[in-house]
């Protein structure tokens, strides 16, 4: 299939093409390798973003429950399950680890109705 691409940048075009003969690619060849690492690249962020998205709506759902029975201790939440519920950070943290769980997108939080605040160590003068 013939394509024809307007209003390339001359200096991205030049980098890739050179990219390209260092690799002992043609420009297609480049391309298409470049298509698919490009597309490869947005659904695994597509997939973060439902993980992110499984855990919220879990963590929303359960939080009611989890402040009347289990203030001040941890929740570990991964692929829009409850992993479990632990007595302090470093257990919740050892069950991330434990499951292989490590490179998933995990909730690890206190149980707490206390709002939470982040100081940027910023004072006021």
């Amino acid at each position: 299939m013939s394509v024809l691409i307007k209003e390339v940048d001359k200096e991205l075009y030049a980098k890739f093409k050179s990219k390209a003969a260092l690799k002992g690619l043609r420009i297609n060849e480049a391309f298409t390798e470049a298509i698919i690492q490009w597309l490869a690249e947005g659904a695994i962020k597509d997939t973060k973003n439902l993980m992110r998205q499984q855990n919220n709506a879990t963590f929303r759902r359960i939080f009611p429950d989890l402040v009347k029975d289990h203030e001040g201790k941890w929740v570990v939440i991964s692929e829009g399950l409850m992993i479990g519920i632990f007595g302090d950070r470093k257990a919740a943290i050892k069950a991330v680890i434990e499951n292989k769980l490590e490179d998933k997108c995990n909730i690890v939080s206190p149980i707490s109705n206390k709002k939470r605040t982040t100081r940027l160590g910023l004072r006021r003068i």
